[in-house]
């Protein structure tokens, strides 16, 4: 071969799991290790992660092993300690020892509580006089380290593959047998040999019924070894000092003595044997179909596993991972299911995390046990109702269901190791013609559009207006914590059980199983941001921990809500709504709102004695961002949904943000720079009413489900959709609300987007005056490529909407104007005898002025071009 190649060229990559995190599961491992160790979690406890094949499902638990097992101090070798007490601050900041640092993160925490590690090297403790490279912190390290060498250690961690023994007759013999053999490399040989003398007696114990038993049988059985002895000297002695007379009745009362002692002796012996033999001695089981022996040791096993658990791991705790379930065959996937059931114990120390597709395990357990739906007047899982069996098996089976969280297009980046970080929107392979993207019509713009700075303005009084709008925009984007409510406290306690607790038939197992998933979702919730917000949110959009008990509480009761939440993010929205204003019945929502329980569940908190609550606000699910919940919720398809579909069909990912109303001034002032005369006079307009605009332009995706076609120039799912009239627009909201059986998807009007697109700021742009940060907020022509982009890439207003500035212009409902006189000041389109039409925000072919909130540009309703998008509108 010749010429030059790129390494990259002859690149490769595998397709194995790591403990590496290239997609974005950092924060989740860490926030379920956390809730796993926690002295609060009491085990026994099965979690599930749970996802379809190669989304990750082994990577993640190899990560969770990993972080479990950072909180053995134990595993910190004598060389790494020896080195970290030749360490100081300084030395301790080098980039090569950074992997040291970070292993000895746990020690430290052991020495110092208020300390935590930040990135492998970096201190982020309360007490900054807290030094953990001081003399007397060595010290205190020392009498930690020395101890943790000798006990045993904190966690144990055992993995088990199961597609490697899937070829075994049966497979949960095998993991009986890896389980014993890990738990046993763990102990050092003193402390296996230990545990292995722990093992038999309280075999002893629990075959003899008591300590005072052993005892008993240890006492006769000394005495006959002492009989046994003494008459043995005693038969010699005769034989040798004494006269044949004397030896015929002495002998024979010897010999007595022996038989006598040897018959005891061998019963004890007996007895005994089983339990003084090879505790792992499993492997005759591994491949033995017998079914008496199969019985036989379940029954042995079921009985023998807390011992076993509590010998060889004492008081520590012992997390084991069952990983590619589901790529057994299965029928065995199933029965390692149900073996898995048999050998939880109360008394065991052990944590189950159990990676697997949900629906194929459902299927195993339908298909194992098929025969009995007829008596349970079911028809067999080729009508469904097996897998609703199956998901009824793992419900009580899974305490903590987990679903891997998707990841995002960039973190697929991690995969290129060589890949330029720097911004490369243009292949260099692929030149592009300015001039032959262009050809279509761009908007047109007003003919007395200014492109000369204003007179009216200064160097001085632009730096200082900018200076202070960007002052706003930092404040508008300072995070606050909408957690209040997530103490534990017994008050708090109080008031969630009483609401959840009708909702769950107060169920004991349901209510604890409520209580196991809402700690464990506020715990993700907390790592995630899930109660993150800008300053300025209104309350009702915000998640608090009243909000997430009602939808964990939902996801048990109600879990067909949550599988279409995943077509439909707006229901439990509509759910909410006519939970507090029953109108407009849906026929497609009919099996939810008949179901009085739920209704009553949603108005609670929103409603007291049939007005609205002045807390309303708190407990209100209407216009929340699911996303973060509904990517780690396992989805579960119930036949009847299957057999008629979701509500809306294929179209899932749809999101909408909730805009509140409030008043605004639209339009923009005389001295803005870039300014046309169509943009004024700057005018007060009042939003009566909140609604929902889409969180991003509609994509290319959602516009082929509906339509049946791709116009689009540019193709990509998650692209805009692009190359559409106003009135193929119209069109598509026809269609959708059709199939959605409402009336609330529309256009927003101009004044509603330019509401929305300035979020309460008043500057050029919505995140301040200074242009040269639009690269940040906005496709446009400088950075494009000159075409556009998939969706949400960039940052997002402070509303939370995405590409309002640049990727395509937006149409919006109403009818071109010259400029703002005699302007609705209510909201509401403005018609009008002009043929054109109205696009606002810019897009990936023009320049940053054109990208301005207050910035207008017009098209004629058949005008199509690869410039020119759109957005829904969804009114409440």
């Amino acid at each position: 071969m010749s010429g030059d190649k790129s390494k990259s060229s002859f690149e490769c990559l595998n397709d194995v799991s790591t403990k590496e995190d290239v997609l974005g599961f950092r924060s989740y491992v860490e926030a379920i290790a956390e809730f796993l160790t926690s002295e609060g979690t009491k085990p026994p406890i099965t979690l599930s992660i749970e996802g379809q094949w190669g989304c990750g499902k082994s990577s993640f638990m190899k990560q969770l092993k990993e972080e479990i097992e950072k909180g053995n101090i134990c595993d910190i070798s004598i060389r790494e300690f020896w080195k970290y007490l030749f360490l100081n601050k300084k030395k301790a900041g080098l980039p090569e020892l950074k992997p040291l640092i970070s292993k000895l993160e746990t020690l430290f925490s052991s020495i110092e509580e208020k300390f935590s590690q930040n990135n492998g090297n970096e201190l982020n403790n309360k007490d900054e006089n807290f030094d953990p490279y001081s003399f007397e912190n060595k010290i205190r390290a020392i009498l930690i380290y020395i101890p943790s060498k000798i006990k045993r250690r904190k966690y144990f961690t055992v993995w088990f593959n199961c597609w490697r023994y899937e070829k075994e007759d049966e497979l949960w013999a095998a993991f009986a047998l890896s389980l014993m053999e890990q738990l046993s490399e763990q102990l050092s040989w003193a402390q296996r040999l230990l545990a292995q003398l722990k093992l038999r007696y309280l075999r002893l114990e629990f075959k003899w019924k008591s300590k005072n038993s052993i005892s008993l049988h240890i006492f006769f059985f000394i005495i006959a070894v002492c009989i046994l002895s003494y008459s043995i000297v005693n038969l010699v002695t005769i034989l040798y000092l004494n006269s044949i007379n004397q030896l015929s009745v002495t002998v024979l009362a010897t010999l007595a003595g022996i038989i006598g002692s040897i018959l005891p002796i061998f019963y004890f012996w007996k007895d005994i044997k089983d339990v003084i033999g090879n505790p792992f001695d499993f492997s005759k089981f591994v491949s033995n179909p017998n079914y008496t022996e199969h019985i036989s040791f379940i029954e042995r096993f079921h009985s023998d596993f807390s011992k076993i658990i509590k010998s060889y791991a004492g008081n520590s705790r012992v997390y084991v991972f069952i990983d590619d379930l589901d790529r057994c065959e299965i029928p065995k996937a199933a029965e390692l299911m149900q073996a898995l059931n048999l050998m939880i114990s109360d008394e065991a120390n052990i944590y189950f995390s159990i990676g697997m597709d949900r629906k194929v395990i459902s299927a195993g357990l339908a298909a194992k046990n098929e025969q009995i739906f007829k008596y349970l007047k079911m028809d067999g899982p080729n009508h469904g109702y097996g897998l609703e069996y199956g998901y009824n098996f793992i419900e009580k089976f899974i305490q903590l269901p987990f679903k891997v969280p998707s990841p995002k297009s960039v973190d697929f980046l991690k995969f290129l190791p060589s890949a330029n970080k720097i911004e490369t929107p243009l292949n260099p392979s692929e030149p592009v013609d300015k001039l032959s993207v262009s050809e279509d019509p761009t908007p047109d713009k007003s003919p007395e559009r200014d492109l000369k700075p204003s007179k009216n303005g200064n160097s001085n009084k632009e730096t200082g207006t900018i200076d202070q709008n960007n002052d706003e925009t930092v404040s508008n984007k300072q995070e606050i914590q909408n957690d209040k409510d997530c103490v534990e406290d017994y008050e708090t306690s109080k008031l969630i059980l009483k609401m959840v607790s009708s909702a769950l038939d107060n169920n004991p197992r349901r209510i604890k199983q409520f209580i196991n998933q809402f700690r464990f979702q506020r715990t993700i919730g907390k790592r995630t941001g899930l109660f993150s917000y800008n300053k300025g949110t209104a309350p009702e959009n915000m998640w608090n921990c009243k909000k997430l008990a009602k939808f964990v509480a939902i996801s048990i009761k109600w879990n067909s809500i949550i599988s279409a939440l995943n077509s439909n993010r707006v229901l439990l929205t509509i759910l909410q709504e006519y939970a507090l204003k029953p109108e407009n019945e849906d026929k497609n929502l009919e099996k939810w709102i008949r179901d009085e329980r739920l209704i009553e569940f949603l108005r609670y908190g929103c409603v007291e004695e049939s007005n609205p609550s002045k807390n309303a606000a708190e407990y209100t699910l209407s216009g929340l961002d699911l996303s973060k919940l509904l990517q780690v919720s396992p989805v579960i398809v119930y036949p009847e949904e299957s057999m008629s579909g979701s509500l809306l069909p294929s179209i899932d990912e749809m999101e909408f943000v909730r805009i509140p109303a409030g008043e605004f001034m639209m339009g923009s002032p005389s001295d803005e720079e870039g300014r046309s005369d169509n943009e004024g006079p700057v005018h007060k307009v009042t939003i009566k009413n909140p609604f929902y605009l889409g969180k991003y332009p509609v994509t290319q995706k959602h516009w082929t489900v509906v339509m049946g076609s791709n116009p689009s120039r540019f193709k990509g799912d998650n692209l805009p959709v692009e190359s559409i009239s106003w009135n193929d627009v119209q069109e598509f909201i026809a269609r959708l609300n059709e199939i959605e059986g409402t009336e609330r998807y529309c256009l927003p009007s101009e004044a509603e987007w330019e509401y929305a697109c300035r979020a309460g700021t008043t500057t050029r742009y919505s995140f301040g005056d200074d242009e040269s940060k639009l690269g940040d907020y906005a496709w446009y022509s400088n950075n494009s490529g000159l075409k556009t982009q998939p969706v949400g890439q960039k940052k997002p207003d402070p509303w939370d909407l995405y590409d309002m500035h640049g990727n395509v212009w937006e149409w919006v409902q109403g009818r071109w104007h010259a400029n703002y006189e005699g302007a609705p000041s209510d909201g509401n389109a403005w018609d009008g005898d002009s043929t054109y039409h109205v696009v606002r925000g810019g897009s990936w072919n023009d320049n940053a002025m054109d990208c301005r909130s207050a910035y207008r540009g017009r098209y004629g309703p058949d005008d199509r071009s690869p410039n020119v998008g759109f957005r829904l509108l969804r009114k409440l």
